[in-house]
């Protein structure tokens, strides 16, 4: 459950981390490999392996992180549900999802 947001920051079950964040299997970790504000299939590769039910992509507080149409149609292809957004509605689908048991991923952008 990601328990809070602020610009640049997240905490999830109660630990807090800066930066960009990846979630797999309820286990966080930092997306520090992320190359300009656009996501690639090198950022959703494990995402797409995890098998999750849907990837949840924050965009940050603003939007700006980009989602390729051609990285929409991979999960896609892939039977997976995709649901991206700005951070404030991506985490309450993340925690929507989470707290009905889904098996989701996400990826958050931190900041912009």
């Amino acid at each position: 459950m990601i328990n809070e947001h602020k610009f640049g920051s997240f905490v999830v079950d109660g630990r807090s981390y800066l930066g960009d964040i990846k979630i797999i299997m309820n286990k966080v970790r930092y997306w520090g490999d992320r190359k300009k504000h656009t996501v690639s299939f090198e950022d959703v590769k494990e995402l797409i392996d995890s098998g999750a039910e849907m990837i949840v992509v924050g965009t940050g507080n603003s939007g700006y992180l980009e989602v390729p149409p051609e990285i929409k149609d991979l999960i896609l292809g892939k039977g997976m549900r995709l649901f991206v957004d700005i951070n404030l509605k991506a985490i309450d689908k993340y925690n929507e999802l989470t707290s009905q048991n889904k098996n989701v991923a996400a990826l958050f952008h931190a900041t912009c």
